[in-house]
């Protein structure tokens, strides 16, 4: 009898182990849209591709993955992806095993959210920084044709050109 159950807990243990990586894998597709279009998708300083796209990425485990949006013309966005506990890993159960392979390979955790839309706010100009003309008028960028924010930090304006 002793020897039925001992083969029931290894056959369970050899079944279950690291659940959540044989059953969700180890990477989600997420995907990014911006307005304007077009902005690059970083993940820590490499280029996934450009705006819209769904890309895969690696599970981040207990880990955090920041991603930046960046268009010329436009502030960077900076934001984490949202992860969240992965349930199968709950099958693991006592297995310590398991948990240590689904802990290695980041299927513990998952990606919550895997869909991004992002407005991408136009770059802004400090007016001390902008060249001026014979005239001594402000010289305003006309960055790749696209909206500008100039800012005036003495008198608390912004000015936004379309």
């Amino acid at each position: 009898m002793k020897k039925v159950v001992l083969m029931m807990i290894a056959f369970t243990v050899l079944v279950f182990t690291s659940c959540a990586t044989i059953l969700s894998g180890t990477s989600d597709e997420i995907r990014f849209d911006s307005d304007p279009e077009g902005a690059s998708i970083m993940l820590d300083g490499l280029k996934l591709g450009k705006t819209p796209a769904t890309v895969t990425i690696k599970r981040p485990g207990f880990g955090n993955k920041e991603i930046t949006l960046k268009l010329d013309g436009y502030e960077d966005r900076t934001f984490m992806l949202q992860k969240e506990f992965n349930t199968m890993a709950i099958c693991n159960l006592a297995s310590w095993p398991g948990w240590v392979i689904d802990i290695l390979t980041g299927s513990v955790m998952k990606y919550s959210k895997t869909n991004y839309d992002v407005d991408l706010d136009a770059k802004a100009f400090n007016l001390n920084e902008l060249e001026k003309d014979q005239l001594g008028r402000y010289i305003v960028p006309d960055i790749y044709k696209r909206s500008v924010i100039v800012y005036d930090e003495i008198n608390d304006l912004k000015i936004h050109f379309q």
